[in-house]
């Protein structure tokens, strides 16, 4: 053991983060806010358990959601002196657990067979072909969105540990609306199951079951497991799924020694089959388990943090402590109504500019929004601007059926180049069968791909008449917007990335796109779960912002139709008494004791410039508002 370095570690947080830190052996459960340090926590408790002999490292297992996480983790950790634990993804471990106890399952091989291990697309075959049964066709004959529709159903089935048996009664009750009949997906997973027992493959999805199963009914194999990993921990425990948590209690085996951190207000997957409820009723599961609430927003200031706070106040869905600004004050955040979606455009691109203008970075800007489709008018126009823009990797251009209209395009252009480019846009967009007052119905693959043939047809009536004269002038802006995706904007660039690619992420100033009721809720989502989980979206847009947040929002959708701005935009802006005239503020002396509802008893230390700066003793010195004093 060594004290000095234990010391150390506890010296690098604060008295809740201590408290985590500190907690015995056993359950523990630490509710983390956005900003308030959660993997610094986790990772603190782990060294510290370590070096003061409770639970050494190498028998400890640290559970992530993603590979980079579980890599910054094991970086954290040997930056602490501890560079022995494992790190993994639930699937990792499941992975290399399998592969290891492998000759116990009794069947063939070294290790489980995984389907497009080699890249070859034996998945989609299998996929193709077990929907092509159902529905009487040739496999080949098979449209590539129900494929990719069924594979995100399997996905979702997976996560939620169900059977074939069991997911059609699940999918009717969760609202799921693939491309296609429930019924449909429903016997297509049962035929896809066959095949992949019959020849004796899994895909990346039965992995957790196979090992979970395999822990359960193997007593050897677990005796081994268990020995080798005396206590857990999991990181962002509110993503958790329950294939997830059976592989977990496997795991355990009955034991309590584990950590979870998360926070359920940031829980946006459920449509990957994530489960809020493991980390709510953590407490009923254990009972006598250690609870920490992290509170400390030290990523935001207080304008930011209390809009965050206001957006979740009295809804039992995001329970949990408020959080507390640790960045003093700051700029209120400011909702934008704009005329139509080309001013709204205009706005961002103003907005971004005097942001710039006041010394804040280019890469500590983001753009967010709910979809991906959103992204290609906000990006043209921000380029169209002059402002460098790094997507989020969704690579619009290269989607299938954009790179088949751009194809078309560029040949109508090399045979009649000097045809009205609206009229060429539109008989090749009604050539790969995209039909504007025409959406499919439901949420699957076939409404991706006509949401992302509708962005170029809007992007495309944005545009100045200079480009949109002739199909060859059209066809060779297009080709040069397509050749820009591809092209590192290195430093200096505007993130534009979906709220759900944000989450763990955060820059100095944010603008929330696109902020209308149908895209912020979504039109999509229609029960409580499903609307509960886009306010949650909305805390996570509203939680990324350091200092700066705005939202824009356009009082006309395209077509004419009317637009209306989002029910969460009421709660970002602080409301104002306006029946009475306010008092005047209060004279502060320095030495006059005050209080402050976030940072609590402090002393004036200085009064200049209409501000007021407090020493709150451990919360440290505040520069703030005298509207946000009480004198004592």
């Amino acid at each position: 053991m060594s004290s000095a370095a234990a010391v150390r570690v506890l010296a690098g947080v604060d008295e809740q983060q201590a408290a985590a830190v500190l907690a015995p052996a056993g359950p523990v459960r630490i509710t983390a806010g956005a900003g308030t340090g959660k993997t610094r926590t986790l990772t603190h408790r782990v060294a510290y358990q370590h070096l003061v002999g409770a639970v050494p490292a190498h028998l400890l297992l640290a559970v992530t959601h993603s590979t980079k996480a579980a890599g910054e983790m094991r970086d954290r950790l040997g930056r602490l002196g501890v560079p022995s634990v494992q790190a993994r993804t639930f699937h990792a471990a499941a992975l290399r657990q399998l592969r290891y106890f492998w000759p116990a399952t009794g069947l063939p091989g070294d290790g489980p067979v995984l389907l497009d291990a080699d890249g070859r697309g034996a998945y989609y075959r299998y996929l193709r072909a077990a929907l092509g049964t159902v529905l009487r066709a040739p496999g080949t004959d098979v449209d590539a969105t129900l494929v990719s529709d069924l594979s995100t159903e399997l996905t979702w089935a997976a996560a939620r540990d169900l059977t074939a048996e069991q997911y059609l009664g699940a999918a009717k009750a969760a609202g799921r609306r693939p491309g296609m009949d429930l019924a449909v997906v429903a016997g297509a997973i049962e035929r896809y199951t066959s095949a992949k027992r019959h020849d004796g493959v899994l895909d990346f999805a039965d992995l957790l079951a196979f090992c979970a199963r395999l822990i359960e009914q193997d007593d050897q194999v677990a005796a081994t497991i268990r020995a080798q990993y005396a206590a857990f921990v999991v990181d962002e425990y509110q993503d958790t799924d329950p294939a997830q948590q059976r592989l977990l209690d496997a795991w355990l085996g009955g034991r309590d020694n584990i950590a979870v951190v998360g926070d359920a207000r940031q829980a946006v997957y459920a449509f990957k089959g994530a489960q809020t409820s493991l980390i709510r009723d953590f407490t009923v599961r254990f009972p006598h388990a250690v609870a920490v609430d992290l509170v400390k927003d030290y990523r935001s200031t207080v304008p930011v943090v209390d809009a965050a706070n206001r957006l979740m106040a009295g809804r039992p869905e995001a329970a949990g402590p408020q959080l507390v600004g640790m960045l003093g004050e700051g700029p209120e955040p400011v909702v934008i109504r704009c005329a139509d979606e080309d001013d709204e455009d205009a706005t961002i691109l103003r907005t971004v500019r005097g942001w710039l203008r006041t010394g804040v970075p280019a890469e500590q800007v983001a753009i967010l929004h709910r979809f991906n489709a959103q992204a290609v008018k906000l990006t043209a126009a921000l380029r169209d601007g002059g402002i460098a823009v790094v997507g989020d990797g969704s690579a619009y251009f290269d989607r299938r059926e954009i790179v088949q209209v751009l194809a078309l395009l560029r040949g109508h252009a090399a045979q009649a180049p000097d045809d009205d480019a609206l009229d060429a846009l539109g008989q090749v967009l009604a050539r790969v069968g995209y039909h504007p007052q025409d959406p499919p119905d439901g949420t699957g693959a076939a409404r991706e791909r006509w949401d992302a043939l509708d962005a170029l047809r809007a992007l495309v009536a944005s545009l100045p008449p200079t480009l949109t004269g002739t199909v060859r002038t059209l066809s060779a802006d297009l080709d040069r917007r397509a050749a820009e995706d591809h092209v590192p904007p290195g430093r200096g660039a505007v993130t534009v990335t979906t709220i759900h690619r944000a989450k763990g992420l955060e820059w100095e100033a944010c603008l929330i796109a696109r902020a209308a009721d149908g895209s912020l809720p979504s039109v999509y989502a229609t029960t409580a779960a499903e609307l509960a989980e886009e306010r949650r979206l909305m805390y996570v847009a509203t939680t990324r912002a350091k200092r700066h947040l705005v939202a824009t929002w356009a009082a006309d959708r395209p077509g004419g139709r009317p637009g209306r701005p989002s029910p969460y935009l009421s709660q970002l802006v602080p409301t104002r008494p306006t029946q009475e005239p306010a008092a005047p503020p209060t004279r502060f002396t320095v030495g006059q004791r005050v209080t402050h509802d976030s940072h609590g008893l402090g002393r004036v230390v200085d009064v200049r410039a209409g501000n007021v700066t407090v020493d709150f003793g451990t919360d440290g010195r505040r520069t703030l508002r005298p509207d946000r004093l009480i004198a004592l």
